[in-house]
């Protein structure tokens, strides 16, 4: 049995997963209070006329103040490091098209996600000794995977040739625990004739369930 559909999809930021995240109600708490009490200290500076700290106090207080700003004007309902920088700085968005082809081998359903040129781009980092090339920003992933209707992944890998020492491997970087199987991701080299850029992208991805 074998499905084909081709669409259109938007990538754009956002990853889920990865660090411990807390609350933002709790970090506004924590603000408004610090905020408070800077408030209190610029009073007391005043009536002290202490002007050599009134600075000090000044920044801090413009720096509590943003803070609480972006904590009132933020839909994000629990912060970390990571989903603060994804919320300030998005991934620009890009438009790219696809071929879905699902086929059973076994009674196991392969599902397998061709992408037209230019693909999603795929950020890469070099691994050591310069051989391989590793996976650790995972929002360019999960951004495709979330357009795409599946589950993130939580972490990044290393390029599986590294891994297998078989060089049919190259190119490819796989997750054995994935939600729903193993995925696949097959890295290519895409160009943007209409920036004249050449970048990795992703070519293929492949879910095959267990």
């Amino acid at each position: 049995m074998c499905y084909n559909t081709a669409g259109t999809r938007v990538v754009d930021g956002g990853s889920k997963g990865g660090p411990a995240m807390i609350a933002t109600e709790t970090v506004k708490t924590v603000v408004v209070v610090l905020f408070g009490l800077c408030i209190l200290w610029i009073i007391v500076i005043i009536v002290k006329n202490d002007m050599h700290t009134i600075v000090r106090a000044l920044l801090v207080t413009a720096v509590l103040g943003l803070a609480l700003f972006y904590l009132n004007q933020t839909k994000l309902e629990k912060l970390s490091f990571t989903a603060i920088k994804q919320d300030l700085f998005p991934l620009k968005a890009r438009t790219f098209t696809f071929e879905k082809q699902e086929v059973y081998v076994d009674g196991r359903p392969i599902t397998t996600f061709s992408f037209d040129e230019p693909g999603p781009r795929l950020a890469l980092d070099m691994m050591n000794g310069g051989k391989h090339m590793v996976i650790k920003d995972i929002r360019p992933v999960n951004s495709v995977l979330e357009r795409l209707g599946l589950p993130p992944i939580t972490a990044g890998v290393a390029e599986l040739a590294s891994i297998t020492g078989n060089g049919l491997d190259s190119d490819k970087y796989r997750w054995d625990a994935y939600e729903k199987g193993v995925l696949v991701i097959e890295r290519g080299i895409c160009r943007d004739m209409t920036a004249a850029q050449t970048f990795p992208c992703i070519s293929r991805i492949t879910i095959t369930a267990r």
